[in-house]
């Protein structure tokens, strides 16, 4: 009977009067001598924005209990007797009966503080459509949120924090041009969101990556290098380096690859990708020792590396050619030339090669040797006759007969 009473008389003696807790679950507690109610709030990924609200009734559209914080809650001061104050039962009346009485009254002192709150408030519209935004938000409704944010941001200025939300509700939406413009501006204003704003570019790219969308991850990811030049994600790296590859953005899928095989150097198809990367932007000299690293970890399979070995070798020792000029250039593109005479590949370019070996040989003044180079050309050449090859032979001869220019 003791607790009915208590429950029954729902006031203190300084005559304030709590507010009936909101059908959806949010409970009042007492912390520190002040009253606190559960109300929802939106939660930035590093920092907790504090919700403000007109009235505890404005709230029950709202039922997400994993998403609320802690706000003061309203107190109403009541007209009620000194004996209600006090506790004391009037006759005649059940504890029921009184309760629901004392819930009438509490309904009527919300709906009569309502307007008054309202017009305490020196801008309430813009401060309601931010609070709807946050709501929206939290319920997970991101088109109801964006449109209340932005319609707080056209009729008051609110701050870089306004324009934050503004942005977290287009990434959510996919919509990540449109985030990168409103973080460009409130950067402007507080730099210190530039780590949030990678931070949320970064998490969309992961969730379009999950759901498939490369694209969407890669445009993501390059909104995140936007604010933060060079910016890496575990995990990210690998998937994006092979869909630049795929788009034929090949510069930009090496620098990944790179990335993506510092977390896994031991993996040979990984080393495999990474070198012909490198052959796809004329990176030969890096492609070659990565074909080499693969060659070392699986022997086996060191031939599927010949064609694309000769092929750089080939083209190292063309460009070592072209200087031969520099002390040293011209025995080391004859390394690279017997390195693809040695693997045999690519085959199309064995009579090519024969005669590069011959050239340089010729000018080193290694006649001998320069005629037999030139007479393999013929030996090499798939065509068995052709202009290559009738060049080679006319070499050769002039050499045999001193006819030939240079030290030959």
């Amino acid at each position: 009977m003791a607790s009915c009473d208590r429950a029954a008389r729902g006031a203190r003696e300084d005559g304030s009067v709590l507010p009936p807790a909101g059908r959806g679950g949010g409970s009042t507690v007492a912390h520190a001598g002040r009253d606190l109610t559960m109300v929802p709030g939106f939660v930035e990924p590093h920092r907790v924005i504090p919700v403000t609200v007109d009235g505890p009734g404005n709230l029950a559209r709202d039922r997400n209990p994993s998403g609320w914080i802690q706000v003061e809650d309203i107190r109403l001061g009541t007209g009620r007797d000194a004996a209600t104050r006090a506790g004391i039962p009037r006759e005649g009346r059940t504890p029921c009966r009184r309760r629901f009485r004392a819930g009438l009254r509490t309904l009527a002192g919300l709906l009569l503080l309502a307007p008054a709150a309202a017009g305490c408030a020196s801008d309430p519209s813009e401060e309601t459509a931010r609070l709807r935004g946050d709501l929206a938000f939290a319920r997970g409704d991101y088109e109801e949120a964006l449109s209340e944010y932005r319609l707080s941001v056209l009729r008051e200025d609110p701050g870089a924090g306004g324009l934050v939300r503004a942005a977290h509700a287009y990434i959510e939406l996919g919509r990540v041009d449109e985030a990168r413009v409103l973080y460009d501006q409130a950067i402007v204003a507080d730099s210190s969101y530039v780590d949030q704003a990678v931070s949320d570019f970064v998490a969309r790219a992961r969730r379009e990556l999950v759901n498939g969308d490369f694209f969407g991850a890669a445009s993501a990811m390059e909104a995140a290098s936007h604010f933060r030049p060079g910016v890496l994600a575990r995990g990210l790296n690998l998937p994006l380096a092979r869909h630049y590859r795929d788009s034929g953005e090949h510069l930009r899928a090496q620098a990944l690859f790179l990335s993506a095989l510092g977390e896994r150097r031991g993996d040979p198809d990984l080393l495999f990708e990474t070198a012909l990367a490198h052959l796809e932007i004329g990176d030969c000299e890096r492609a070659l020792g990565f074909f080499d690293e693969f060659g070392s970890l699986v022997p086996r399979r060191k031939q599927e590396t010949h064609t694309h070995v000769g092929t750089c070798a080939f083209q190292l020792a063309g460009e070592l050619a072209e200087g031969t000029g520099e002390e040293g250039a011209a025995e080391e593109a004859l390394v690279y030339l017997d390195l693809v005479l040695e693997l045999g590949e690519p085959r199309m370019l064995q009579s090519r090669a024969w005669f590069a070996k011959a050239e340089i040989l010729e000018g080193l003044g290694e006649c001998a040797a320069a005629i037999a180079a030139y007479r393999m050309v013929q030996t090499s050449d798939p065509a068995g006759s052709g202009p290559l090859s009738r060049t080679a032979l006319q070499r050769a001869d002039e050499i045999r007969f001193g006819q030939g220019e240079g030290p030959c």
